[in-house]
């Protein structure tokens, strides 16, 4: 019996990193047994989750900021500082642990820990989730083995040879409840459109306030629509209980199941949410956060649009009036075709089995 394969790993800070490395390490495990060491970064959802999602995975938090935008400001100076300090502390884990690869979904984790296994002579494989590829990213692709893109138009956009680049697509969890199951748990009727409304793992200012006013528009009409709203504020949440079409929540596990299962999604246009709209073939309606780095959300809707899977909706366009249009266009149920590729987390790990 082979020895266990020792994995560092690191991606996260947010849900669009994190949730991509957390897939390809449980598709890995699922064909060998694994030790794992996560670098994550401090108080973010890496850090608060990995040891529940993976118990067998041994937790390195690292206290790291990202860069302020635009990058020529100065307080990024002591950011770097910081951060090119962090590579001797992870070289030292790494030493200790002894890895087979390190395996990195990107962000501001990610500069130290690739930094430090490139200097130990460990095998890096990177995976990019946005469409336009982030600046840690595009820094770092020239320590990878392979370089996995999400989608096609990344790879004009990889500074690196194109036999390295690897089109894998984006890692999503799959459903585990169907439709009705869950609908009905809400004490919504499955028969009749159901949507679900998102800002990203934190929330959106902008897509509450603008809910809550097509909301406004819908209550007394006659259309029979039903909304699952995860907020990310609690005071938001309160003050949408006094709807009763709208079903709100801070924060909802297993988000995913009801992507999979809703008639249409309001959404921003981080990678995951796109991914997971694809592959479900849920449409969307994507309003992309302006303030993004490199405006990458904008260019993530586009490829979901260029599916014929939604429409974009810039911020300053946006109005309840627009968005119940394409409600209603939304709201008429059709039968999902569901996509029956090969798992993007199975095509990467078996890429990190065959490079070990």
């Amino acid at each position: 019996m082979p020895n266990p394969l020792r994995i560092a790993a690191c991606g996260g800070g947010t849900a669009g990193h994190y949730y991509p490395a957390l897939s390809v390490l449980r598709a890995v495990k699922e064909k060998r047994d694994c030790e794992i060491i996560y670098f994550t970064a401090a108080g973010r959802i890496d850090d608060i989750n990995v040891e529940s999602d993976i118990p067998e995975a041994h937790r390195t938090s690292l206290s790291l900021k990202g860069l302020s935008r635009p990058i020529a400001r100065i307080e990024n100076f002591g950011i770097l500082r910081q951060h090119f300090r962090q590579v001797s502390h992870v070289k030292r884990t790494l030493e200790a642990f002894r890895p087979d690869f390190t395996f990195s979904t990107g962000g501001y984790i990610s500069y130290p820990v690739i930094k430090a296994s490139k200097s130990l002579g460990i095998p890096v494989f990177i995976h990019e989730q946005n469409a336009l590829p982030g600046l840690a990213n595009r820094k770092l692709a020239k320590h990878t083995e392979r370089f996995f893109v999400s989608f096609e138009e990344s790879v004009d956009r990889i500074p690196l040879e194109s036999q390295k680049i690897v089109v894998s697509g984006n890692p999503v969890r799959l459903p585990t409840r169907g439709r009705d199951e869950l609908v009905k748990q809400l004490g919504f009727d499955p028969e009749l459109p159901f949507f679900v409304v998102m800002g990203g793992s934190l929330g959106s200012d902008m897509i509450n306030q603008l809910c809550q006013r097509l909301y406004d528009r819908i209550e007394g009409n006659s259309d029979a629509f039903q909304f699952l709203h995860a907020t990310g504020d609690s005071s938001t949440t309160n003050g949408l209980h006094r709807y009763s079409f709208v079903r709100s929540y801070d924060y909802v596990n297993e988000l995913h199941d009801y992507i999979a299962a809703s008639d249409c999604a309001i959404a921003r246009g981080g990678a995951t949410t796109i991914a997971e709209l694809m592959r479900y073939k849920t449409p969307g309606i994507i309003i992309p956060w302006p303030l993004a780095a490199d405006n990458h959300q904008y260019f993530n809707a586009l490829s979901l649009a260029n599916a014929r899977l939604g429409c974009v909706i810039l911020e300053n366009a946006a109005t309840e009036e627009i968005i119940y249009t394409k409600l209603v266009k939304n709201s008429r149920r059709t039968e999902k075709v569901p996509d029956t590729g090969t798992e993007p987390a199975e095509i990467i790990a078996e890429y990190l089995l065959r490079g070990v």
